[in-house]
Parts: C-alpha cells; structure tokens; sequence
C-alpha cells in the first residue's frame, strides 16, 4: 500500500461511500466468484469476509459498487486465507460467457472475436471505474491492455492474473479450446509463477510490464465466427442500448462538467481523441459552451487535461518499465522533448529522473547507465 491514508482507508472498506467521483469501483457480481470460494464455516473465512464488510452467499444487486481498492485486496487476502496462491488465474480459466449476465448475447453473436472484444471493452468502463483499457495494432497483431490506473491499489496480483486468464478463456469460447494467444504480459514480477501460468495460457509469458497485455493474432481476431450472426444487428443494436441504460451509474448526468470531462479524459487518453470539440460532442455540449461552464468552475480544458496526463505519466513511470518515447507518444504529445518539459513543469524533475527511481525501487536490472543525457531512450 502507497497512500498515508490506505490503513484507514481499509480499516472498513465495504461502508466508504463508493459512488463517491474520486472513488475507484467496480461491480458487486465480480465479488461473488471470490466470496463463493470462501464458502464453508471455518474461522479464517469468517473473519477475511468480516475484514472486508462482506458476507457468504451471492450478492442481492449483483449491479452494486464495491470500492476497487478494497476489491483487490480481499482478493490477495482470499488466497492466502485459502492457501491458492493463483486463486486469480484458477477462477479466470474457470470463467464462463454468460457469468457477465446480459451482455452475453452480444458477445456471443458477434461476427467477428475482434467485434466481440470491442463490445467487452466497451462495457469495462460500465464494470470497473478508473481503469484503462487499451487496444495497439501493429505488424499483424493486436496488444489488448488492462490496467488498474490508481498505483496505490497494489498489490493486485490476483485481479490482474484473473481478468487476463478470463479474457483468454472467453476467447476460446467463442473461437476454439486449442486457440492460444501470442504471448502474455503482466505488469508485476513473474518470478517463482512462470510455469502455471505458461502452463495455462501456453505461449510466452513475462512480467514487470506497463501493463497486463494479452497479444493476439489478426487472422484470428478478423476471422467470421458466425456468418448468421449479420442479420442480427437490429436486435444487437437494442440490446446494447438497454445495457448502456441498465449499467449506467445513475448520477452521471448530474456530476458537475470538469469531473464528467476528467473521466472522458481519463478514458480516452492514449486511445482516441481527446481533442476538446469532440469530448463536447460527446457531453452534448456545443464547444464554446463547454468552455464557458468550465470557466465557472475556475479551470479549463488544458487544465483538466495536463492534470490527467500527469496522473498517467507518473503511475506508468512507477511501473519503471515504458519507454519515454513510447509514453509521450501515449499521452499525446508530438515527441519526447514536449513530454519531457511538461514533466518538469509539473514535478521539477525530468521524467528519466523519476524511471530511473521506479526502477531502482522495484530491482529493474536494466537502468539506464549514470551519463545518459534525458532524451536518450531509456
């Protein structure tokens, strides 16, 4: 645990107030696959449930919040308590389509698997707030990224192996048992785990990456897996508009502009477009409105943006393992020099000094060496 406040803040987590905007959450039915393990009448199960403000049996509103931090945790302490130390990966491969309720049906009659991951991530937002999801093409593959953006939620060994081996097993339901991606990346150390999880996903595997990444061929992803499934786009289509409204947190709509801009910010960065006319298109608000109610709240798009940029350079600069280039390109800007003073503007320091202490920390073997000037690709 990083923050000063994370004992406190998980001396109770099931009552801190979730739906709060700063707050990092996630769906109450991706607690019941943890808690139903936990089943039984032995004392440590007991008090790990009682920790956390949970309790045996499935949950009445599977569509509740439940804070992320506190989520990640209980699943750590659930596989000690239970003596699985890959509690994550076993229940990943485990997982079944229709376990995610009724965005099943879309998944399952997507044409292609790239259509159906697309719908799966379109619905991460709608399962887990503050995190990234990501999507590289590039040399007839495909990098699918998922990563938890608040860097004091760690250790998070277990969600990461799950939602990883997850997504892998539902793959080979819609497309074949045999199916195998490319090669697997985490973002923590695989040392002592390499040959489970090799053993699972078989393909390479390797740790202390930027991100939990599953690569996956774009033969396989484009290849049509139903050719009925076309004259269905009606109904799909109706579908996913109820799901939207079903999964949608109620109080969006009434969350104050720069907080509803930030997490369109924070969604989009290093995916799409986060120019400020099409983040107003988005909101429903005409552009030169948009910058007039920001200015009410005293800030502005460039505040709001560098401010969300600096949250994401600094957690994956304290994974010690992204390239400079590789992140200023990530966050937008036109080359490292522009990111590099940016940083300094923000912190007083260049982001090489803060790669370098990250991966000191965490025992990287690769630093760069004592000598090399900021720009040099680290």
């Amino acid at each position: 645990m990083h923050p000063q406040h994370a004992d406190r803040d998980m001396e109770n987590p099931g009552h801190r107030k979730a739906s709060a905007p700063h707050d990092a959450t996630l769906r109450q039915f991706f607690l019941d696959q943890i808690i139903n393990e936990m089943r039984g009448n032995k004392p440590q199960n007991r008090r790990a449930l009682a920790k956390f403000n949970l309790k045996a049996g499935k949950s009445q509103n599977p569509y509740s919040t439940y804070p992320l931090k506190a989520y990640a945790a209980f699943f750590e302490e659930a596989a000690k308590v239970l003596d699985r130390p890959f509690l994550g990966l076993e229940l990943g491969q485990n997982f079944r389509l229709w376990e995610i309720g009724p965005v099943y049906p879309l998944l399952a009659t997507a044409p292609t698997l790239r259509e159906a991951l697309a719908v799966f991530l379109r619905f991460q937002a709608s399962w887990q707030s503050h995190t990234t999801s990501s999507v590289h093409q590039e040399f007839g593959e495909t990098r699918y990224g998922y990563a938890i953006n608040d860097m004091a939620i760690w250790p998070r060994v277990q969600d990461a192996e799950n939602s990883t081996a997850g997504l892998c097993a539902l793959i080979r339901q819609l497309f074949s048992e045999r199916w195998s991606p490319v090669e697997i990346c985490f973002e923590h150390d695989i040392t002592g785990r390499e040959e489970p999880l090799k053993r699972y996903f078989r393909c390479p595997v390797r740790g202390n990456a930027a991100a939990n990444i599953i690569v996956i061929r774009d033969a396989e992803l484009d290849r049509p897996m139903q050719a009925w499934v076309n004259s269905n786009a009606p109904a799909r289509a109706v579908v996913e508009m109820h799901l939207f409204d079903l999964m949608r947190p109620p109080e969006d709509d009434f969350r104050p502009v720069p907080e509803r801009l930030s997490q369109l910010v924070d969604q989009r960065l290093g995916r799409e477009s986060v120019d400020l006319e099409t983040l107003a298109d988005i909101l429903g608000i005409a552009p030169r409105t948009l910058r007039r109610q920001l200015s009410t709240f005293g800030t502005s798009f460039s505040e709001i943006l560098n401010r969300e940029r600096r949250k994401k350079a600094e957690m994956l600069l304290s994974t010690g393992s992204i390239k400079l280039s590789q992140l200023a390109a990530h966050l937008g800007y036109a080359n490292q020099s522009a990111f590099s003073r940016a940083f300094r503007e923000w912190t007083g320091e260049p982001p090489l000094a803060a790669l370098r202490r990250a991966r000191h920390a965490i025992g990287t073997a690769n630093a760069p060496r004592a000598g090399e000037n900021e720009t040099a690709q680290p």
